[in-house]
C-alpha cells in the first residue's frame, strides 16, 4: 500500500512538471513611435544575433504604441541581446490584402522594408533579467 501511494505520489509530480509553462521570464514591456506618433498595429519580432529558425519573441503594438514582448504566446522574453525586425503595414489596406484570393498581396510597409531583416536592422534591445521597459523606438518614415 504504501508503495502505492509513493508511486501515484510521484505520477502526480511528474505530470505537474509536463504541465508547467516553462520558465519565469522576464515581462518586458516597450514602445514604438513613429514621426512623433504612436504606431498602432506594428509587429515586432526580437531575433538572436545570427539565429535562423526556432523561437522568436514577438509583440504587437496597441493603440498607443506600447508593446509586451511574448515567447510561445506567454508574456516574457529571455535574457540576452537582440535585433529587433519592425512591419508596420498600412491599416488601410489590410482588409484590402484579406480579399485578395491569391494570397500574394500584402499590404505596404509603411516603415519601406527599413526594419524588416533581422541582420541588417539598425534596432537593437539588450535585456537582462531586471529589464522591465525597453528605451522608446523612434523612427522616422522621413
Amino acid at each position: 500500500m504504501r508503495r502505492s501511494v509513493v508511486s501515484l505520489m510521484l505520477l502526480l509530480a511528474l505530470g505537474n512538471i509536463g504541465c508547467s509553462k516553462g520558465p519565469n521570464l522576464p515581462r518586458v514591456k516597450g514602445t514604438l513611435v513613429v514621426d512623433g506618433k504612436p504606431a498602432a498595429g506594428a509587429n515586432l519580432l526580437f531575433f538572436t544575433p545570427g539565429q535562423r529558425g526556432g523561437v522568436v519573441p514577438s509583440a504587437n503594438t496597441s493603440a498607443d504604441g506600447t508593446f509586451e514582448i511574448i515567447t510561445n504566446a506567454n508574456p516574457g522574453v529571455s535574457p540576452g541581446s537582440y535585433n529587433v525586425t519592425i512591419v508596420w503595414h498600412d491599416p488601410a489596406k489590410i482588409e484590402e490584402a484579406r480579399k485578395d484570393s491569391s494570397g500574394k498581396s500584402d499590404p505596404p510597409d509603411l516603415l519601406s522594408g527599413k526594419y524588416s531583416v533581422p541582420d541588417k536592422s539598425p534596432l537593437k534591445a539588450e535585456i537582462t533579467s531586471a529589464t522591465k521597459q525597453l528605451p522608446p523606438f523612434e523612427l522616422s518614415t522621413k
